[in-house]
């Protein structure tokens, strides 16, 4: 047996975008977002853009909680290219990686800068050290 898994981790170009597709064992879920990769050694390459696809309750989840700006891991087993050509002739490449699992942990909404996080106890229990 084999397996390959491919994971990216960037900030997501473009909000979550989920819709209903009929499919041979009926109606499913399946949410879309682009993701920038940037190349760590050289800053001022243009990133590698991915499309993420998810399906059923992962797309769901995702479109709730990730927005634009975010950053995210994604793991995937299914990395596809698609080769096109744009009006003007130009040749073009889609990456396109359908998501396992999403990382959205390192957006913590809500949690503010300004709100200290404290290690002692909130009784007025003595310390001894």
């Amino acid at each position: 047996m084999s397996v390959q898994q491919h994971v990216i981790a960037g900030f997501v170009g473009s909000a979550p975008e989920t819709r209903e597709v009929n499919t041979a064992n009926g109606p499913r879920t399946v949410t879309t977002m682009s993701v920038a990769v940037n190349n760590n050694r050289n800053r001022e390459s243009a990133p590698t853009w991915y499309r993420v696809t998810m399906w059923n309750g992962l797309g769901k989840t995702v479109e709730q909680y990730v927005e634009k700006g975010d950053y995210v891991v994604v793991a995937g087993e299914r990395l596809t290219v698609s080769v096109w050509t744009d009006r003007d002739d130009k040749p073009r490449a889609t990456l396109e990686l359908t998501a396992n699992s999403v990382d959205f942990s390192a957006n913590r909404r809500g949690a503010s800068d300004s709100e200290p996080e404290s290690d002692t106890p909130d009784n007025d229990m003595d310390i001894p050290f």
